[in-house]
């Protein structure tokens, strides 16, 4: 019998984690490399005024089996972990303090929640209810033969047009990180269909009982060390050493460690940087900087005062807030974590003009809302790649030309038969890093 192959994995990341512990199951030798303190990448816990939050607010869902499954193999009690609500789309106008729309999904399987949510939808003639379930049906499992942008997609479906502005646009730039005129329909479809066409526990809201370190990086260190995995944080790959055919060695914090097979599980940008002088990747390089990237901002807001909202999730309309989450859930009951993604004017204000809006903004949406007591902003300037139309064929494969050299990532394409690949999303991270280390099995 063979001896089981020595994997490095570069990058701790939830990709890289995933990889790690779909390995470390069947018995291979795993080393992850993390350059950071601790691991998580973008979605890892930070300290603010001795609480502990999240580097950045990540919404999950049901659909997001692949990431429950990694739980379960690492022994969470997904029960504990999550509180599991109905999914609810309330969006408030953050001039008006109206409700703009109020989509409550039952827990009846699919597709009867969406004909039931949207019946009793209060914002909606009945005229407007038939119509855009027949419409919105058609749209949903019509398939797109060439890419367009989502408006365009949305205009020519011709749904009723508080469903487009008030909820499907939103919910677009949430998924997708890309504003709707720039968006690709393919891509939005995609998302669609995995939510609407599913059980119905797919579209389920999963909020974190804690914070994210201890969802996932947290329980996948402990399962990796004791399969007998190595992972060291603090330690930055500075050079993959090559014939050009295959990597025989890594180059870490200045020492050189032999791999039978290496996984670059890096964001783009490190991972175009190792790969920019490997003649036969030149083709990846060229791919990944035609990639697009957009910012997502988390304005963490405490209060004086414990702040309640009328569900965990609210999305903003016509402001430049978004989304807004409460924290009571994790232990915070008197911080607000309010969203904003891609590019906007909301990058031109200071701080202290942001926080005076968003204060304002959710001042008329929330009833005798607390003065505040502190706020941090968190601005992750490349958070996710723009999901423009066609953007699939900018994203590298698994594979590369070096046959022992396999990438992972949310930006990495995973899917096949040109079946359009998911956005960046934590479920894309561990699907794509599930899918590479199975790969190699």
């Amino acid at each position: 019998m063979s001896a089981k192959k020595n994997i490095a994995i570069v990058g701790g990341g939830w990709a890289g984690l995933a990889a790690a512990i779909e390995l470390c199951k069947s018995n291979y030798q795993v080393t992850v490399y993390e350059s950071s303190p601790q691991l998580g990448g973008r979605a890892r816990s930070i300290l603010w005024n001795n609480l502990t939050l999240d580097n950045g607010q990540h919404l999950m869902i049901g659909a997001y089996q692949q990431m429950l499954n990694c739980l379960n193999t690492v022994q969470a009690d997904t029960h504990q972990l999550f509180k599991q609500l109905p999914h609810r789309m309330l969006m408030l106008d953050s001039q008006s303090g109206k409700t703009a729309f109020d989509l409550k999904l039952p827990t009846y399987p699919a597709p009867l929640h969406l004909l039931f949510g949207v019946l009793n939808t209060p914002s909606l003639s009945i005229r407007d209810k038939i119509l855009l379930l027949f419409r919105f049906n058609k749209l949903l499992n019509t398939p797109i033969e060439t890419d367009l942008s989502v408006s365009e997609w949305l205009n020519h479906a011709k749904l009723p047009q508080a469903y487009q502005l008030n909820l499907l646009e939103p919910v677009c730039l949430a998924a997708l990180t890309t504003h709707p005129q720039q968006a690709s329909a393919k891509a939005f479809q995609n998302v669609l269909q995995q939510t609407f066409n599913a059980s119905a526990d797919f579209t389920d809201l999963l909020i974190p009982t804690t914070d994210l370190g201890n969802v996932f990086p947290a329980l996948a260190e402990k399962f990796i060390l004791q399969q007998g995995g190595i992972i060291k944080t603090r330690c930055k790959v500075q050079q993959l050493l090559h014939d050009n055919t295959q990597i025989h060695s890594i180059q870490a914090n200045g020492e050189v460690t032999n791999f039978d097979q290496v996984i670059l599980a890096t964001p783009p940008a490190v991972t175009e940087k190792l790969l920019h002088d490997i003649p036969t990747c030149k083709h990846i390089s060229e791919q990944i900087k035609q990639l697009k990237f957009e910012p997502v901002s988390t304005l963490y807001l405490q209060f004086k005062s414990p702040v309640t909202l009328p569900y965990p999730m609210l999305g903003l309309i016509n402001g430049l807030g978004e989304w807004v989450f409460e924290r009571a859930t994790s232990g915070h009951n008197d911080i607000l974590a309010v969203v904003i993604s891609a590019h906007g004017e909301h990058l031109n204000l200071t701080e202290e003009n942001l926080i005076k809006t968003i204060y304002n903004e959710l001042s008329r949406v929330i009833k005798n809302l607390p003065e505040i007591l502190n706020s941090k902003l968190i601005i992750e300037k490349r958070a996710t790649f723009q999901c423009h139309p066609d953007v699939d064929k900018n994203r590298p494969n698994i594979n590369t030309n070096l046959k022992n050299l396999k990438l992972c990532g949310d930006y990495v394409y995973i899917e096949e038969n040109n079946q359009p690949g998911l956005p960046s999303t934590l479920e894309g991270a561990v699907r794509s890093g599930v899918k590479c280390a199975q790969s190699i099995l």
